[in-house]
């Protein structure tokens, strides 16, 4: 994720957010963003995947679709990527968008059965455009 949209976050905001999710509901401004599953290390939260069904129109309605996967840098490696996928996706046929030019992204989806699969979008929605590619597996 660029600097400039992490520095423009606000955290309380997001906080609230991810509390009225995870509570099955969904923040007023927001869309509703799936299931929700977080990895714990010695009781600190250190990553979370988020998944549903996929919003785009031109993939089967019953294809799942990764909404988010964030892992903290210092926890890459370690398992809890891969763990957090398994939990958000099993083996399902399963797509996502992953921001162009994230090496780091792309080649763990890439070990994980992903391909690209030429869809690419532009989300503007946050300033500057963020440059996506879909990724998808079978």
């Amino acid at each position: 994720m660029p600097q400039s949209l992490s520095d423009a976050l606000d955290e309380d905001l997001s906080a609230w957010r991810w509390e009225v999710r995870l509570a099955g509901g969904t923040p007023a401004g927001a869309e509703r963003l799936g299931d929700a599953w977080v990895a714990d290390v010695d009781g600190r939260v250190v990553g979370f995947a988020s998944a549903g069904p996929t919003r785009d129109p031109d993939l089967p309605a019953d294809q799942r679709e990764l909404y988010a996967l964030y892992v903290l840098a210092q926890h890459h490696g370690t398992g809890v990527g891969p763990a957090l996928l398994e939990a958000a996706l099993g083996g399902e046929p399963a797509s996502l968008w992953v921001l162009d030019g994230n090496d780091r992204a792309v080649a763990f989806y890439l070990k994980h059965g992903f391909r690209p699969d030429g869809a690419r979008r532009d989300d503007d929605r946050w300033g500057d455009p963020l440059h996506q590619v879909r990724l998808s597996r079978s």
